[in-house]
């Protein structure tokens, strides 16, 4: 089976709070599941699922791991600050000036 980043691999009970947690697959991450660990008690931080990458890798999934809120944009330089900008409110330029 075929799964590309932010796919659903399994669920977990949590807790009367939040009935149902999804494990998902990790971003820029895909590829072909090849194992799936038997049902049991695992910590957050055991493998509980392999996935084949496209390059040929083997990748654990885990029922917790980190997702950017924010990707740089990317650039091919960055200019020189010449001119303040002006927001026109009095307190913010004074108080917060940024170039």
């Amino acid at each position: 089976m075929d799964l590309n980043e932010g796919d659903e691999v399994g669920s977990v009970f949590e807790n009367d709070l939040f009935s149902k947690h999804i494990i998902m697959v990790p971003p820029k991450v895909s590829g072909r599941i090849l194992e799936v660990m038997p049902q049991g008690n695992y910590c957050v931080a055991q493998a509980v699922a392999v996935i084949e990458t496209t390059s040929g890798k083997r990748k654990e999934i885990t029922m917790s791991h980190f997702w950017p809120v924010r990707s740089p944009r990317p650039v091919a330089q960055k200019l020189a600050p010449i001119n303040p900008l002006t927001t026109g409110q009095r307190v913010l330029d004074a108080l917060f000036p940024t170039v």
